[in-house]
Formats: structure tokens, sequence, C-alpha cells
């Protein structure tokens, strides 16, 4: 039990209470993410990956890894603009184009090292496959952008970050396989 405490002393020394705080949220956001993938509507998708975007905000502030804050601060605005969207039947390309755009400014302006990119180009994919009508292909597109991200999140030093991606990566085959068997028992 000793050891337990002498290591959490010591990456508080080494990294600070925030930054050790800032990984507890990322832990809640591993659980929600995994939740996720998991539901079938996309209206569900889309509030738990809110959620989701909601924890790594407070995270990646507390670890001192704006660009990530930035992406997920931006997730949650996109996620309800599509459930939006999705609610009235539209399925125009007019505000995934916007959202790319606007995530390409905001990385600029919180730039945190050439490793930034990495996370750009996971979300500006998300962004796209996330404005499509099947869920299934969105749980696809985690193949590609799960990879993207923790290339990010190591470079960020976010432990919540890389075991989030790792675990959305593995939540996401799980899912695609389930909804697949479901689909060919019917």
């Amino acid at each position: 039990m000793d050891g337990i405490f002498k290591f959490f002393k010591n990456l508080i020394e080494s990294y600070g209470a925030l930054w050790l705080i800032g990984q507890g949220f990322g832990v809640i956001a591993i659980v929600l993410g995994f939740l996720s993938y998991q539901v079938k509507t996309k209206s569900k998708l889309l509030f738990l990956q809110g959620a989701v975007a909601l924890a790594f905000i407070i995270h990646y502030l507390l670890i001192g890894a704006y660009t990530g804050m930035a992406m997920n601060a931006l997730n949650i605005l996109r996620n309800f603009l599509y459930d939006r969207r999705t609610k009235k039947g539209s399925t125009g390309k007019a505000l995934p184009i916007i959202f790319v755009i606007v995530q390409a400014v905001m990385c600029l302006f919180t730039w945190d090292g050439w490793y930034s990119i990495f996370i750009l180009a996971g979300i500006c994919i998300n962004t796209y496959c996330m404005s499509l009508s099947d869920p299934q292909k969105v749980r696809k597109s985690i193949l590609v952008t799960s990879p993207l991200v923790l290339v990010y999140d190591l470079f960020a030093r976010s432990i919540g970050g890389t075991v989030y991606e790792s675990v959305a990566l593995c939540s996401a085959i799980i899912g695609i396989l389930r909804m697949r068997k479901k689909e060919n028992a019917r």
C-alpha cells in the first residue's frame, strides 16, 4: 500500500495535482466512450460522444493539451448540430465542411506542436464520418481516426486519451461485429 502512495506522490511532484486530476477525467471519458459504441441509434451515439468530449475538454485543459481541448469543444457543438440535422431529415454536406474549416483554424490557434496535426486529421475525418446516417459506418471510421488521435495523445502525455483510443478501437470492433450479427439474423 505504501508503494501506491509513493507512486502517486511522485506523479504529483513530477506533473502536479491538476495533471493527475486531468487524467481522472480521461478515465471518465474511457467509460463513456466504450458505452457510446454499443448504442443502436445515431442520436444516442452523438449524445454519448458529446459527453465523452466534455470529459476530454476538462482532461486536456488540466494536462495542458490545448489543441485536444479545442477539438473536443468543437465536437460537442458538432454533435448537437448533427443530431438536430438528422432529426429534421437533412443530409447536406455544408455543415461538415464548415466544421472541418473551423477545426483547422482552431488547431492553428491552439497549436501544441507538430503532433497537433494528428488530432486535427483524426477529428476532421471523424467530422465527415459522423455526418453519415449509418452508425455502422461511424463505428468503422474509428478504425482510421483513433490511431491518428492516439499519436497526439502519446505526445501530449495523455494517459486517458491513449487508453481511450485503444478502448475505442476495441469497442468499435465489438460494435461492428455485434451489429453485423444482428443484421445477418434478420
